[in-house]
């Protein structure tokens, strides 16, 4: 009985030890962290690390002092289709603002979340939310849902569902 409880430790540190070292997500490095929500227009974004879809860690402190929007999708989403495209031009268009895009992967299926955003050419950062600690925090259900986040880290815009290109400038000019 005293080996079987032994063995029965042994088998939670081990598994403990491993956790810990990849991090949340099973990502080497990256340990989450989300601050608690609920967000609000006019307060600051609630800040988050998570792991990238390609590794490593998408952090918003990082990025602060930039206009930034946080973008909740999935590939089973398909108005997250029609708006990859729009995102990928609003950051060309607005590069010399330093204009940053972060998309949040929800409830997904990492390899297939990687696969769309290949296929729709995404070159910013992707972020897994496994636990949907971040999605908690800025109080997403449906997706998509895009928060627009001023340079001193206010959310200044939240827009739910869809959104087209003409009213994604009209939500970008209030940050950039």
């Amino acid at each position: 009985m005293v080996l079987l409880a032994i063995a029965a430790i042994m088998v939670v540190v081990v598994r403990s030890d491993d956790a810990s070292s990849r991090g949340a997500g099973g990502t080497p490095g990256c340990a989450v962290r989300v601050q608690a929500g609920p967000t609000t227009l006019g307060d600051a974004a609630p800040s988050f690390r998570l792991p990238g879809i390609d590794g490593g860690c998408v952090d918003l402190s990082s990025f602060r002092g930039r206009p930034v929007v946080v973008n909740f999708w999935a590939s089973y989403c398909h108005p997250c289709r029609r708006e990859f495209p729009l995102f990928r031009r609003a950051l060309e268009r607005h590069a010399d603002a330093n204009l940053m895009v972060i998309g949040i992967v929800f409830r997904d299926i990492p390899s297939d979340a990687r696969a769309f955003a290949d296929e729709f050419g995404a070159t910013w950062p992707l972020a897994l939310d496994d636990d949907s600690d971040a999605a908690g925090a800025y109080g997403v259900r449906p997706i998509p849902q895009t928060f627009f986040i001023n340079r001193d880290g206010t959310v200044v815009r939240r827009v739910f569902g869809l959104t087209t290109e003409k009213a994604l400038e009209r939500h970008l000019d209030a940050i950039l």
